[in-house]
């Protein structure tokens, strides 16, 4: 619980500068403020575009109106979109579950995948096997996602028509349809994902099985895959754990192209249109979620280091 709190009172200020440099993007527009109470109102006189700088506080100080913008996002209110006439928080909320289930598809399947084929390539390191994943690996990283999209479009979908690329249905509608038609863009995001963690595993292992441990464990006659799984993987998951949490932004930056290829309504959408429309709020609120879920993410990547290796929580918990 002392780790748990102090990580926790780290996590609150690094959450305010993030919503703060957030807030700051607005007044870094070419134009400032004037260029938003212009887009909300086109065509207006300047009375009417100073009425509309009050209404917005786009007169008051910087520091106010960030108090005042903080307190009413803490609340879920992030303000309301002045193209479409809705909520901001409305938007979100109808968004963001679709580039959730994205991003965690893609995770989930980029782990099942490079685990088992990290493990064996480090099971048999310099072997043939380990050569041709490695090249698969590089291979891989050296394709974009928008490039890699539309190749799983053109083969799945059109050429062999065994994946749908479009229209993918609610889990709760449908929930076999679902999954079927968001398995293209999850590899896709998912494929370049793979690439890095079986490497990265596979260097870990590689060192983890040099250690005494692992040779008493031989020694003592126990099955290669409980030293594998049980020993050696462990302790070599670290660096893993590291990448996972950092690649959540490599996933929120590839949902944007991906959700785009694949016509899904998620958050990545949203903000382009955003942009495109020049809804300045939108943009702003969307960027405030993915700033906080990466925080997020990694503070929870970082209490996962204490729960495997007990030696670091005590040792944070005691400084």
């Amino acid at each position: 619980m002392r780790f748990f709190l102090r990580r926790l009172l780290q996590l609150i200020p690094v959450l305010l500068v993030v919503s703060f440099l957030t807030f700051l993007l607005l007044n870094l527009l070419p134009g400032g403020t004037t260029q938003i109470a212009v887009t909300v109102c086109p065509g207006c006189t300047n009375e009417e575009l100073d009425q509309v700088k009050s209404d917005l506080e786009l007169d008051k100080s910087i520091p106010v109106r960030y108090v005042n913008w903080l307190s009413d996002a803490v609340r879920g209110d992030l303000g309301r979109s002045y193209i479409n006439e809705v909520d901001v928080s409305q938007l979100l909320s109808e968004r963001l579950p679709i580039s959730l289930q994205l991003m965690l598809y893609a995770q989930v399947l980029a782990l099942v995948i490079a685990i088992p084929l990290g493990v064996l390539a480090a099971y048999k390191a310099n072997s043939r096997l380990d050569r041709t994943l490695s090249t698969s690996a590089f291979g891989l990283l050296s394709l974009p996602n928008f490039i890699l999209g539309v190749l799983l479009v053109y083969f799945f979908a059109l050429q062999l028509d065994w994946l749908p690329a479009t229209n993918a249905p609610k889990f709760s509608e449908d929930p076999g349809e679902h999954f079927r038609s968001m398995l293209l863009p999850s590899l896709t995001l998912a494929l370049g994902l793979v690439a890095v963690y079986m490497r990265l595993l596979r260097t870990d292992m590689m060192a983890t099985l040099q250690e005494d441990f692992i040779g008493v464990a031989k020694a003592k006659g126990m099955p290669t895959w409980h030293i594998l799984l049980r020993h050696a993987f462990r302790p070599s998951s670290f660096s893993l754990l590291t990448v996972v949490g950092i690649t959540v932004g490599d996933l929120i930056g590839g949902t944007l192209i991906v959700e785009q290829i694949y016509g899904l309504n998620g958050l990545g959408s949203l903000i382009v249109f955003g942009i495109f429309q020049r809804d300045f709020l939108v943009v702003q609120g969307a960027v405030v979620v993915i700033c906080v879920a990466f925080v997020v993410v990694n503070f929870l990547i970082d209490l996962l280091y204490g729960f495997l290796d007990p030696r670091i929580r005590h040792a944070r918990a005691l400084a």
